[in-house]
């Protein structure tokens, strides 16, 4: 039983606050209508253990149930987030608690 609800989950991408808004378009398949997530495109540079790492990745963090059923990773899936672009849908995480991470790659 998860600990938050939907709703709760929807706030957590409240475009209002810190959320974007995105429209997932499967390959050759329809625009989904537009969802909520939390857009980051980073130049990240991280210290693990004195080790540096950097991704440069851009990723979209959603609710789950706004994917469509269609969604698939690698098969030419699109995701266009307002104003910032388009990006072809590298892969699909899902984190277990009904959010998933889109890793993006150049659309």
């Amino acid at each position: 039983m998860p600990i938050e609800s939907d709703a709760d989950r929807a706030a957590f991408v409240n475009p209002d606050e810190f959320g974007a808004v995105a429209i997932y378009t499967p390959a050759g398949g329809a625009a989904s209508a537009p969802f909520h997530g939390q857009f980051d495109d980073p130049s990240d540079m991280t210290d693990i253990n004195d080790v540096m790492t950097i991704d440069v990745r851009p990723t979209f963090f959603c609710r789950a149930v706004d994917l469509p059923g269609a969604a698939s990773t690698g098969a030419g899936d699109g995701l266009q987030v307002a104003g910032e672009g388009t990006f072809h849908v590298v892969s699909i995480e899902p984190d277990g608690t009904g959010m998933v991470l889109l890793r993006l790659g150049a659309g």
